[in-house]
């Protein structure tokens, strides 16, 4: 496949209102590759850490999945299997699924993976808690519905949304080990510059160096977004940070030839943007660990800042 190809699978499958997972069937323990936020709802758990994990590994009796395995490669022709299980949870009660499981075929009659759509029976749980997790759910559901996931000045994703993209990345990452890295962009004095032209000058100014920054980023799977009223953020696979540090100077240039004067700016004539840069090859089975607020950090830098200097701070 393709990687646009995939890379737009797995947007759609994230917005999926039902927890979704993909299971490997190539691979004798059957381990879980792709696994979207609801499931974690759901259970409690922290997806990122489920990636890699067997099938059986999520349930509370492992044994349980050895008589449906059969069932499943009895039958792998059938379009859909409806199964039972009891799945671990954070709180350690078992939760009751509702599992329907369809073959995904790479070659006639021989299914390379399963994809799994699942569902809290009522009642599953602790049913004494504030909270049940078929309400979990229903939350949940009802946020991927309502959620904006772009800006609405720029058209790029908004904060919500890439953090979203550098969760699942994350995970890809850590199971590949391979480098991933969060730049981060801040226009520098924008409020003096919006007090100065106005609300519909400083939205103009902010399209113009979001389609700086966007247009830069040229690989498939790279993601452009703004993050706060003055920061943009890039999101970006592979390469090293020597290489990194480069290209988010290379940006940050751009951004300065664009010529946009700002007469009230201590870095200079034009608007410019300072630059923070966070990079890791992440290890297995941890958490992002705030990778968008690491950067974040690295921007502070001295308001003198010279045009000259702009580079990664």
């Amino acid at each position: 496949m393709k990687d646009i190809e995939k890379n737009i699978l797995i947007q759609a499958l994230d917005q999926l209102p039902l927890g979704t997972l993909i299971i490997d069937a190539r691979q004798d323990h059957w381990p879980v590759i792709y696994m979207n936020s609801i499931v974690g709802h759901l259970t409690g758990l922290d997806t990122a850490t489920l990636l890699g994990c067997p099938w059986h590994g999520l349930l509370m009796d492992p044994e349980e999945l050895a008589p449906q395995r059969e069932r499943l490669l009895g039958s792998p022709a059938l379009v859909v299997r409806h199964l039972r299980q009891r799945w671990q949870s954070r709180s350690g009660e078992p939760v009751d699924m509702v599992l329907q499981v369809s073959p995904l075929f790479d070659r006639p009659g021989h299914p390379a993976y399963w994809l799994v759509t699942v569902d809290a029976e009522q009642g599953s749980g602790d049913a004494g808690g504030e909270d049940t997790l078929r309400t979990a759910l229903r939350d949940a559901q009802l946020r991927l519905r309502q959620l904006d996931r772009s800006d609405a000045i720029t058209g790029l994703a908004n904060r919500q949304a890439f953090l979203e993209v550098v969760q699942r990345d994350w995970s890809v990452a850590s199971r590949e080990q391979r480098r991933i890295s969060v730049i981060v962009f801040q226009v520098d004095a924008l409020d003096r510059y919006r007090d100065l032209y106005g609300k519909h000058a400083a939205d103009s100014c902010l399209r113009k160096v979001a389609h700086a920054i966007s247009g830069s980023l040229r690989r498939t799977g790279d993601v452009a977004a703004r993050v706060a009223d003055n920061r943009f953020a890039a999101l970006m696979s592979g390469g090293e940070e020597t290489q990194l540090r480069d290209f988010a100077g290379q940006i940050a240039r751009r951004v300065r030839n664009l010529a946009i004067h700002h007469p009230r700016s201590p870095c200079g004539r034009y608007v410019t943007v300072s630059v923070g840069l966070a990079t890791v090859v992440p290890a297995w089975g941890k958490g992002d660990h705030g990778l968008l607020q690491q950067a974040e950090a690295e921007v502070a830098r001295p308001a003198t800042a010279t045009s000259d200097e702009l580079g990664v701070g």
